[in-house]
């Protein structure tokens, strides 16, 4: 497995995988199949300049992706979104290393912390975040969507945070 940082020209590449990931796991996710697939080029091109979006690749195929993004109110705070791995390289380490991504990318552009919200019941995930250094806020957050119960989970990647 391979991560690496999208580029402009990635737009279709990070378009195909969100769109399959909203697919194969719509409750794990804010936005809707129905929303993303009605986005336009410019919004594709866009989400490449915001923050740092990864991509992980199998044999040069890609089969997950991670973003990063500046969390407005605060500006030591960063938050991991649309993490997503394709079933089928699932359990090959694909996971753990783009949420190592973000918290270097984070790291590295002065952020504090990291943090991110997980469905409550989501356990693999939850482990996952847990094996990288995340733990729970206490923080509980009710989707207005679809009232699904997420968990805040924190980082902190700099002494100062």
């Amino acid at each position: 497995m391979n991560v690496r940082r999208a580029v402009p020209g990635d737009e279709e590449t990070v378009r195909r995988l969100r769109l399959r990931a909203l697919g194969d796991a719509p409750k794990a996710f804010e936005a809707t199949l129905e929303e993303e697939i009605a986005l336009g080029a410019e919004e594709w091109r866009r989400r490449l300049t915001n923050g740092a979006t990864f991509l992980v690749e199998r044999e040069g195929d890609p089969v997950g992706l991670v973003v990063g993004l500046p969390h407005a109110p605060d500006s030591g705070v960063a938050y991991l979104v649309s993490m997503w791995v394709a079933p089928e390289a699932r359990g090959e380490g694909g996971g753990d290393s783009l949420v190592q991504a973000v918290l270097r990318w984070a790291r590295d552009t002065g952020f504090t912390q990291v943090r991110l919200d997980v469905g409550k019941y989501n356990k693999p995930a939850r482990r996952l975040y847990e094996r990288n250094g995340f733990r729970p806020s206490g923080k509980e957050i009710v989707r207005q969507r679809d009232s699904l119960v997420e968990l805040e989970m924190r980082c902190v990647v700099s002494d100062a945070g």
